[in-house]
């Protein structure tokens, strides 16, 4: 709650006092008391700009204010009970308004931990080789956008980015997703990110390895914005991808916004053919990654104008994703050698074509499996996949987690331990040990950092899988 917020809900409880009591006040203080109320609403207009949560605030410091001048100028006709009824309301609605305020509060994102300061940039691409599969419209070529967060050589002049960079309208379909009002998670949008609109790249390196993130099914790129941060301060340049129609809202402009599709991936248990859905949702995905990279290489070409140009490192690249994004990894890193470390967050591998989960990886990866996913059907593909490899796989579970323990759903509500939606763990010390096992992975497997093995030993709530 931000300090000009707390400060109006004192300054509406001292006047509902000025309203009960009986006592002789002077009227130069309780006529001073609504036009400073009033001006600290302002400065809160104008710094931190009005959300849902607050409306019931407003509402009742008007009709306080009515009162109490109706009071001052002898003009207060309003029967007694009827008075203490408004103040009964009153008083509710402040309380409705502070509630939704702890329920759905404006959380800052985990600072990043490395040296570096962040820049961040967004990009749309179209795959000209490629046909949508998910829109109604036929022969429309494949488009995704994607976000790239990077070291920066300064922040100073430049705007910093909101975690949401595609705001109310990612908001907006999100809660239509989970079946919240349309408003609920509107705050989300005034939550500012660690990164700088098209700051400039930092200068220290020449160039700089390269992450590429994605996310799951209904899920969207910014779910992952604190590791993205994380591994940027780190020195890595991080490409986030919003996989259009597996995501939440793909906005390309305001103009064109391409929505969740759900008949992408049908029920499981409707579906006969559900894992042929599957299967595809999961290989577009795959292709969207080998689109990236195709792109990052035309950004990385001498003769680009882009601020990366000659700063991306391609050969160390390393694939995180969560879910359906990180079995997209595994798809991708089977057959495409640009791939050089993968760590997948509740891999999603299930519908993989067997024939490729026999053949493994031949890299580096770490798998993370959440205390949820320790049973079910996954987990025959995912074992199959380990065995397969002929790089030796670290497998870890961190009990106490759920499936989106791997996404930023704490930065929504504190109510989602609750739910059922996160895990016993606290949010924010799992960020910690999330950021401490990938920054580790990637520090040893891409830097060839001999001092950054991980060592899960620190910390009670994961422990190693031995398949053996």
């Amino acid at each position: 709650m931000h300090l000009l917020e707390v400060l109006i809900f004192v300054l509406s409880l001292v006047m509902i006092g000025l309203l009960i009591t009986k006592k002789n006040i002077k009227n130069i203080y309780v006529l001073s008391l609504p036009i400073i109320t009033i001006l600290v609403i302002i400065l809160h207009f104008l710094i931190d700009g009005t959300r849902w949560q607050m409306y019931a605030l407003y509402i009742a410091v008007i009709i306080i204010i009515v009162l109490l001048y109706l009071k001052i100028f002898k003009q207060d006709h309003i029967k007694q009970f009827i008075k203490r009824i408004l103040i009964v309301f009153l008083s509710l609605f402040m309380f409705i308004s502070l509630l939704s305020v702890i329920v759905f509060p404006i959380y800052e994102i985990p600072s990043p931990t490395g040296d570096y300061l962040i820049g961040t940039e967004s990009f749309v691409i179209e795959d000209q080789n490629r046909y949508e599969l998910y829109s109604d419209q036929s022969n429309e070529f494949r488009k995704i956008k994607i976000q790239i967060w990077y070291p920066a050589q300064m922040v100073e002049g430049y705007q910093r980015a909101p975690w949401l960079e595609d705001g109310q309208v990612v908001a907006r379909a999100l809660s239509k997703d989970t079946g919240l009002p349309f408003f609920v998670l509107d705050h989300a949008a005034n939550i500012m990110s660690n990164a700088y609109h098209m700051a400039p790249i930092s200068l220290d390196l020449n160039e700089y390895p390269v992450i590429v993130i994605s996310h799951g099914w209904r899920g969207f790129r910014n779910l992952h914005t604190d590791m993205a941060e994380e591994l940027a301060s780190l020195g890595y340049i991080v490409i986030g991808i919003d996989h259009t129609y597996g995501s939440v809202a793909t906005v390309f402009s305001d103009e064109d916004i391409a929505y969740l599709n759900l008949d992408a991936l049908p029920p499981r248990e409707t579906t006969p053919d559900f894992i042929d859905y599957a299967n595809q949702l999961v290989n577009t995905y795959a292709l969207d990654i080998s689109t990236t990279l195709d792109y990052l290489e035309e950004l990385n070409d001498v003769s680009s104008t882009s601020r990366f140009s000659g700063k991306f490192d391609l050969t160390e690249i390393g694939l995180l994703g969560h879910s359906t994004g990180g079995g997209a990894d595994v798809a991708i890193a089977i057959d495409d050698d640009r791939i050089d470390a993968l760590i997948g967050l509740d891999a999603w591998v299930e519908p993989i074509d067997d024939e490729e989960i026999n053949q493994g990886l031949s890299i580096p990866s770490l798998f993370l499996r959440s205390g949820s996913w320790e049973t079910g059907l996954n987990n025959t593909n995912l074992y199959a996949l380990i065995e397969s490899s002929t790089y030796p796989s670290e497998f870890y579970q961190i009990d106490g987690t759920t499936h989106y323990d791997f996404a930023m759903v704490y930065m929504y509500s504190p109510l989602t331990r609750y739910i059922g939606f996160t895990g016993s763990v606290e949010s924010r010390y799992l960020n910690t040990i999330l950021k401490s096992m990938i920054s580790d992975f990637f520090n040893e497997n891409l830097r060839n950092d001999s001092n950054s093995e991980i060592d899960a030993n620190q910390w009670d709530e994961v422990r190693m899988i031995n398949l053996q």
